[in-house]
């Protein structure tokens, strides 16, 4: 029959589609809304309604991730979480399970960060280590320190305080 798909399809007035012969071309940054990829592209494939874009070789990329645990940083800006607010934002979260996903949960954030813990950098950030919503104890409600024992000096800290 001798029919190419260009026979077929003119994508006229699409733009970043091209068709000639039997290929088309998309040209995925003026096709795409940002934010761009950049790299080779290793596999397309039909699932419908998408076109999925393999870049690179994820494998390669998932075995060397496996090793990480799994966080979030953000950095400049302003973040307001609680009474906290923190401008030139330096701030990671870190994931304490050894599970795939990182199961930050912001309606309960805060009681993710009350039973996680937290650190300063050298640089004036902050490290936050949190559970995972299912790790979280079950009815603990938050542990207040008393402004008795901030009074007092040789008291003992109370146990939930030492326990981490």
């Amino acid at each position: 029959m001798h029919v190419s798909i260009s026979d077929l399809i003119q994508p006229k007035g699409i733009p970043g589609v091209e068709v000639s012969g039997n290929e088309i071309f998309f040209d995925t940054l003026k096709l795409l809304p940002p934010p761009h990829i950049h790299g080779q592209l290793t596999k397309v494939r039909v699932v419908t309604p998408d076109i999925e874009e393999v870049y690179g070789n994820p494998e390669d990329a998932v075995t060397r991730v496996e090793q990480w645990r799994n966080f979030l940083r953000l950095d400049n800006g302003t973040i307001d979480f609680g009474k906290l607010t923190m401008h030139h934002v330096d701030l990671i979260m870190v994931d304490l399970s050894d599970d795939a996903w990182f199961d930050l949960d912001l309606n309960n954030y805060q009681n993710q960060l009350v039973n996680g813990y937290t650190r300063m950098t050298p640089e004036a950030g902050l490290q936050i280590f949190m559970p995972d919503l299912d790790k979280l104890p079950k009815n603990k409600g938050s542990q207040n320190i008393s402004l008795e024992w901030l009074k007092h000096r040789n008291l003992p800290p109370p146990p939930d305080i030492t326990s981490r």
